[in-house]
């Protein structure tokens, strides 16, 4: 039968005690999922765990509401059970962040989309949630940035970067994923603002300088919001993909135009060099594509937003994937099981590999520093 006993910060845990076929005592032990400060008289499950502002050895790092601690969850744990806005962006040599005004923004806009939409509908009143959406009102996306600074450097602090002896083209930069939610607050959510704000921090993944991918029938309900929703509907379409074992799975409709992929954005070159990707209004306008979009325009390469014909894949000069982690990735492979294509592309020499050259160029440029 489970029993009910608190973790880290106060955190609800299950453990299961199963008995049978003779054998007694084996006990399974499942990751916290709501997060609160440790009280007077709490019992603390993982007391290996260090606390705020002690050296920790993973190379991770997530801090809510200003504690920083080494992950008592993942990143993608953290998504999928708690509810409300995210997006994940870069350190640039562990001193500024790629795009950080987009970033406060998309926050900013998805916070109030998604607090309208409960608050217009009646889901489950509480004054947390009103107090979110006055706070965020107020303050605007600008005023939502020297929170988001002031939690980013918490967490790199934790990471002891950057060091002090590094040479600055040597620092290896980080992912950076923030959260809002309303859902979980409790007596260590700041009184004054009505949301938990959660930073997780760890080493960008590696990726390959050309991509595989896969393209899929499917399409997000709304494709402008950046709500960890997403994060759930697509485990299906996350499963296929570990599966395969590609990079991404590109999405399209049921005409056949492509989209997004679940955590890029795509581009198509045209047979006659035009780059081509789906309007803002159809998909989650990412950073990495909206600097991809200036520089092309900057160098001459015509651009046209529309949605790119899968039909037309064997048609094309090449094609890439761009994110936050990726910057841009020509694609090298390109696999159609519902048309029953596969496409290789040119290894280099593609307006893929110039943009792909273009973006990295310009990822200082566009980037803000967290000191004040």
């Amino acid at each position: 039968k489970p029993f009910r006993l608190v973790g880290p910060w106060g955190t609800p845990m299950r453990l299961w005690f199963v008995a049978g076929l003779g054998i007694l005592g084996r006990l399974t032990l499942q990751r916290p999922m709501a997060l609160s400060p440790p009280s007077a008289g709490r019992v603390a499950l993982r007391a290996s765990a260090p606390g705020p502002g002690q050296a920790q050895t993973s190379g991770r790092v997530l801090v809510r509401n200003g504690e920083a601690r080494e992950p008592w969850l993942s990143k993608e744990e953290l998504l999928k059970e708690h509810a409300g806005p995210y997006t994940t962006a870069r350190t640039v040599d562990q001193e500024s962040i790629f795009e950080l005004s987009m970033h406060c923004s998309r926050l900013h806009e998805t916070a109030l989309a998604i607090l309208e939409r409960e608050l217009a509908e009646g889901v489950a009143p509480s004054s947390a949630r009103r107090q979110a959406y006055e706070f965020l009102k107020a303050a605007g996306p600008q005023g939502l940035k020297p929170l988001v600074k002031h939690e980013i450097r918490k967490a790199l602090d934790f990471l002891g970067v950057p060091g002090s002896n590094e040479n600055i083209d040597m620092r290896p930069d980080f992912q950076v994923t923030m959260m809002l939610t309303w859902t979980d607050v409790d007596e260590s959510t700041p009184e004054t603002r009505g949301f938990d704000f959660f930073t997780f921090v760890q080493a960008l993944p590696h990726v390959d300088p050309m991509v595989d991918v896969e393209g899929h029938p499917a399409e997000r309900s709304n494709p402008t919001i950046k709500d960890s929703q997403w994060v759930r509907d697509r485990e299906s379409l996350e499963e296929l993909q570990r599966r395969s074992g590609i990079n991404e799975i590109v999405m399209f409709d049921a005409d056949g135009l492509a989209t997004e992929g679940l955590q890029t954005n795509f581009v198509a070159i045209s047979s006659d060099g035009v780059v081509l990707t789906a309007p803002d209004e159809r998909v989650l306008a990412g950073t990495v594509r909206k600097v991809l979009l200036e520089v092309a325009t900057q160098e001459g390469i015509p651009v046209r937003l529309a949605c790119p014909d899968i039909h037309d894949v064997e048609k094309w000069e090449s094609c890439l994937v761009c994110s936050t982690s990726r910057l841009a990735r020509p694609i090298s492979n390109f696999k159609v099981p519902s048309l029953s294509t596969c496409r290789e592309f040119p290894k280099q020499g593609t307006v893929a590999h110039r943009l792909q050259a273009l973006v990295s160029a310009a990822v200082k440029s566009h980037s803000e520093p967290l000191a004040d």
